[in-house]
Order: structure tokens, then C-alpha cells, then sequence
């Protein structure tokens, strides 16, 4: 593949990660976040604007999709881009790759339809979210299913694996998306202490989430190393090893910003005297926060707050980018002293 056949290639893997990790991460934040939060404070008045968000995610995906679909039909078949319409049947009919995304794509017609089916009161919000996301889970199934592992017949626990970093990175990166989006105009609609009251919940709800997704993709991902990376000289002296690297590197802000708004942003809008509650992690993020800056009120702490997730979301997208160049190279292991000699696909 040409280098800039590779680009293409990366950017469009990097375009349906993001589209698949921000429908995932909706569905978790509507689910676990928003809708929580919102019988907390006994408000709702952004359920059409989630669902048209919702909308909007759902229908990236379908032109991520068949973009990408499109250009690794290319690729499988060696035809060119002119002879695509006529190489496609086969490809969904003799293949496990097209199985899969027949799947897919039904999956995602069927999240449509939940949504729809919601927005004309046909479904409550609680069973829509629930059905949504066990339609949701299995959509993230079907790229582990069409990744490499499952490819090559190895149907053991490493697609398994690669399932749950799917599902932990669009929680919480997906979420991210989602939270940046939707929270700003939600808020405009609530004044004074509901307001205090409702972004704490959302920011406990939030954090809950991402903290168990941040489980969940460090064990997938130590694990995934373990099993690709065999050696340190691999993991530094390769290309797969060192976006990992970079891939990890943009992990450990993320995770420390999260815990910014956990320990200092949380505790303070909790206490109705404004000041955090005692905890060692607490009194950290406390005396690291206001010794670079002053005590911030209310709105100001809502803005830091509006700041960190949009700076987490940017280097989400860092890491899903990695996720994508990941794709395109072979892991170390499948190669002789960890030169390339053909194409990966993997998961996030």
C-alpha cells in the first residue's frame, strides 16, 4: 500500500471509530448520565435535542461505514474503485467480513428505529435506553468480529477482549463527545441552585461511568499489549509500538483531567458552602488547583469544568486517531523481528 493509500486509510478508519465511539458513548451517556441526573433534579427538556444528536450520530456512522466498507472491499478484491458496485454482493454474500457488516448496518437500522419508535411515545426512555443499549454492545461486537483476530479463525478470548476496550473506550471517549455537545444548551434552560444541583449529578453519573470504563481499557489494553508486544525492544523499536506508546501517553491526561473534575469540580458544587469535602485525593486536587489559580465561584467552576471535558475530548480523538494507525500496521508478534510485512486490522 502506498502512503497515501495508508492515510486514506487512517483517516477514514480514525472518521468511523469516532462516529462508532460517539453512538456508543450516547447511548451509555442518555442511559447512565442524562436520564439519572434528570429524575434527580425532577427536569427533562432536552429529550428532543439528545435524540436529534442521537440522530445525527447514528447517521455518521452510516457514511463512515460505507466509506470504509468501500475502500477494504477495494483492497480485498484488488478491482478498482470503478468495479466496486459489482464486487460489494459478493463481498456481503461469501465472506465473513461482509456477514459481519450486514449485521452492522441492521444494527444501526435498529437503533434508528428505537430512536423513532421513542420520539412517537411508542417506547418509554427507560426501555428505549435499555433495548438501545444491547444494540449498542453488540454494534461494537461486529469491530472485534471483523478485526483481525476473528479473521484468522481465532475465536478465543481476545475478541472477547477486544470487545471490551471497544465498548470501555466509546463510554468513555463516545460519552466525552456526547457530554461536550449536548451539556452547554442543556444548562441554559436551568438557573440557580437546580443548576449547581443538576451538574453535580451529571458530573458524579459522568465520572462513575468513565472511571469504569477506564477499568476496563486498561485491562484490555495491558492485556492487548501483552499479547502483540512480546518484548520493550519491540515496543520501542517498531511503529505499532510507539503509537501505542503515544496512544498511552495521551491516555494518562485524560485520566488525570477526569480526576480534576471528580475530586475538585464535584466535592465543590456538592457542598453547599462551596467548600470540598475532606478526602486525601480531595485535598490534593484542592491544593494543586488553587495554587495555580484562584477559588473560583460557581460559574467559574462550571466553565473549568466545560474546559476539562472539551480538552479530554481532544485528546479522545488523539487516541482514537492512534486506534486507526494501529489498524494499518501488524502487531510485532505477527511479523519477523517486528517488520512489516502486510496489514492489520484491529480494534480501538
Amino acid at each position: 500500500m502506498t502512503h497515501s493509500h495508508l492515510f486514506l486509510h487512517i483517516v477514514i478508519r480514525w472518521l468511523d471509530f469516532t462516529a462508532l465511539a460517539a453512538v456508543l458513548g450516547g447511548l451509555s451517556y442518555r442511559c447512565f448520565v442524562l436520564t439519572p441526573a434528570c429524575r434527580a433534579r425532577s427536569i427533562w427538556n432536552g429529550g428532543t435535542s439528545d435524540r436529534a444528536l442521537m440522530a445525527v450520530m447514528l447517521a455518521a456512522l452510516v457514511v463512515t461505514s460505507v466509506i470504509d466498507l468501500s475502500l477494504r472491499t477495494v483492497m480485498m478484491s484488488g478491482r478498482p474503485v470503478s468495479e466496486l458496485f459489482s464486487v460489494i454482493p459478493t463481498v456481503f454474500l461469501k465472506t465473513h467480513f461482509g456477514g459481519i457488516w450486514i449485521g452492522r448496518f441492521g444494527l444501526i437500522l435498529l437503533l434508528g428505529g428505537i430512536l423513532f419508535l421513542e420520539a412517537r411515545g411508542i417506547f418509554g426512555k427507560t426501555a428505549s435506553g435499555y433495548l438501545s443499549l444491547g444494540a449498542g454492545a453488540a454494534l461494537g461486537l461486529t469491530t472485534g468480529l471483523s478485526g483481525h483476530a476473528a479473521n484468522q479463525g481465532n475465536w478465543t478470548g481476545t475478541v472477547f477482549v477486544d470487545w471490551v476496550h471497544v465498548l470501555a473506550v466509546s463510554g468513555w471517549v463516545g460519552g466525552l463527545f456526547i457530554l461536550t455537545m449536548h451539556l452547554s444548551p442543556f444548562l441554559i434552560a436551568v438557573s440557580g441552585i437546580e443548576r449547581r444541583a443538576f451538574l453535580a449529578a451529571v458530573i458524579r453519573s459522568f465520572s462513575t461511568v468513565a472511571m469504569t470504563c477506564v477499568g476496563g481499557l486498561l485491562l484490555s489494553g495491558a492485556y492487548n499489549t501483552w499479547i502483540h508486544v512480546h518484548s520493550t525492544s519491540l515496543l520501542v523499536g517498531t511503529e505499532y509500538g510507539k503509537i501505542l506508546i503515544l496512544k498511552w501517553a495521551l491516555l494518562v491526561p485524560m485520566i488525570l483531567l477526569g480526576g480534576i473534575s471528580r475530586f475538585y469540580v464535584l466535592p465543590r458544587l456538592e457542598n453547599s458552602d462551596g467548600s470540598p469535602k475532606n478526602g486525601v485525593l480531595t485535598r490534593l486536587a484542592r491544593s494543586i488547583i488553587e495554587a495555580v489559580w484562584k477559588r473560583p465561584d460557581d460559574q467559574r467552576l462550571e466553565r473549568l469544568f466545560v474546559r476539562l471535558i472539551i480538552i479530554e475530548a481532544v485528546l479522545g480523538l488523539g487516541v482514537l486517531g492512534c486506534s486507526a494507525w494501529i489498524t494499518q500496521l501488524p502487531p510485532p508478534h505477527e511479523t519477523s523481528l517486528g517488520l512489516d510485512h502486510g496489514q492489520g486490522q484491529h480494534t480501538m
